[in-house]
């Protein structure tokens, strides 16, 4: 003789959304702070502060690798005249780099870039989305950037965006590693 014991639907359910946010969280990927040749040793933020054209010295016509547009996180693309405009980063804190769009001498926006001196690095704060629904449908995203100066006088960005998603049960992802490299203007 068999004995079945079932397990109840709501353990099961509760079972499966922990499962599904274990993942979620464990799964996000991190930029690496690895030591670079031509890196300047970095003990403070304010060796950041400057001003630094908004085009990479790379990919002068490329709207996407504008500094302005690496800092935001954000998948929209800014254009506000990005050829000519200038970023001013400037330290607020232990914690925090103030990035300014500057055309000329006015300023057209500002935002704070939360993150902290790691390794000679400056690492923002993963900007992460994660929307999960057990089974049906699931979504992760995660975008974080890291800023390094080498002796050339550049500051140098590293930019990291993770995506990956599953609908029932097939899984799809992308994973995208950028580096770009600005010229000090002042």
């Amino acid at each position: 003789m068999t004995l079945r014991r079932s397990i109840p639907a709501g353990k099961t359910a509760v079972g499966v959304v922990l499962l599904c946010t274990f993942f979620s969280v464990c799964g996000c990927a991190s930029l690496k702070q690895t030591r670079k040749e031509g890196m300047l040793e970095i003990s403070e933020l304010k060796a950041f502060d400057g001003i630094y054209n908004n085009v990479s010295s790379q990919e002068e016509d490329a709207e996407f690798s504008s500094l302005w547009n690496q800092l935001i996180l954000r998948d929209k693309i800014d254009l506000l005249d990005f050829r000519n405009a200038k970023i001013r980063l400037s330290t607020i804190g232990n914690n925090q780099i103030k990035a300014t769009w500057l055309l000329g001498d006015t300023a057209k926006k500002s935002i704070l870039l939360d993150g902290k001196l790691k390794d000679n690095y400056f690492v923002s704060r993963h900007n992460r989305i994660i929307i999960p629904i057990p089974l049906i449908y699931g979504q992760i995203k995660n975008n974080q950037f890291q800023l390094w100066l080498g002796q050339d006088n550049q500051l140098h960005l590293d930019r990291l965006q993770n995506r990956w998603g599953w609908v029932f049960v097939f899984l799809a992802g992308a994973d995208n590693t950028s580096s770009y490299k600005y010229e000090k203007a002042k």
